[in-house]
């Protein structure tokens, strides 16, 4: 049975490995635009909402509440196909989102390149 010293020494040396990523690395928390951006792209051509839960990663009454919102601001809507099934489609209102929501990560990213390299120059 490890002593308590030893078994420290291990998690520390398993915190130092950089081999594999950490769980904070591989998994990230989306904000609720990005969860409001990804379902508008998922439904862009239409989409069950089984198919929204999965291809987004979210639980069923996740999906259930995020629709509900999303035709109420009318950035999604729900038609019905030849067979009768219920699909979600995004609007034109909805596609327009997703330009702002592209443009504004195009400046966020350039924003956060700047901040890099800015900060490289001062510890040189």
């Amino acid at each position: 049975m490890p002593t308590r010293k030893k078994l420290a020494e291990v998690l520390d040396e398993a915190s130092l490995d950089t081999s594999r990523p950490s769980r904070g690395t591989r998994f990230k928390n989306r904000n609720r635009m990005e969860i409001v951006a990804n379902l508008l792209t998922i439904a862009k051509t239409g989409a069950l909402k089984t198919h929204l839960m999965y291809r987004a990663n979210l639980s069923y009454m996740m999906v259930t509440d995020y629709l509900k919102f999303l035709q109420g601001a009318e950035l999604i809507k729900e038609t019905f196909d030849p067979s009768g099934t219920k699909v979600f489609q995004t609007t034109s209102r909805g596609l327009r989102y997703l330009q702002v929501y592209d443009s504004l990560q195009s400046i966020t990213a350039i924003s956060t390149k700047k901040v890099v390299e800015n900060s490289a120059d001062l510890f040189s």
